[in-house]
């Protein structure tokens, strides 16, 4: 898994589609606006792209908490891995800045 800068992996492909690894073009997570089902406790849709994506399924769920103990750096998210329009991505949702972000597309 590469941490950290962008790798070959996180460039368009021939056809212009996105590789495995990072969405954004410094291998970063790009903002994305989510519809979350307060039932279900999920994201159901998710724009990239100018393109809706239906989630077809959630394959994984995680929390990541770190750096509470320290005045800056404190990070709060919860990630889901999700299969939609073909494509196994991870979301994330950063519960300090409350914002949604595309943080890999894994397929």
């Amino acid at each position: 898994m590469s941490r950290g800068g962008a790798t070959s992996s996180d460039t368009p492909g021939p056809n212009g589609r996105a590789r495995e690894g990072r969405p954004g073009p410094d291998g970063q997570a790009v903002p994305v606006a989510v519809v979350w089902d307060e039932l279900q406790r999920r994201p159901v849709t998710f724009v990239w792209r100018r393109r809706r994506y239906q989630v077809e399924r959630v394959l994984d769920t995680w929390v990541v908490e770190t750096g509470w103990w320290k005045d800056d750096g404190h990070i709060s998210r919860s990630y889901w891995r999700v299969r939609a329009g073909g494509r196994v991505v991870d979301l994330r949702y950063d519960r300090i800045g409350k914002a949604w972000a595309l943080e890999k597309v894994l397929s």
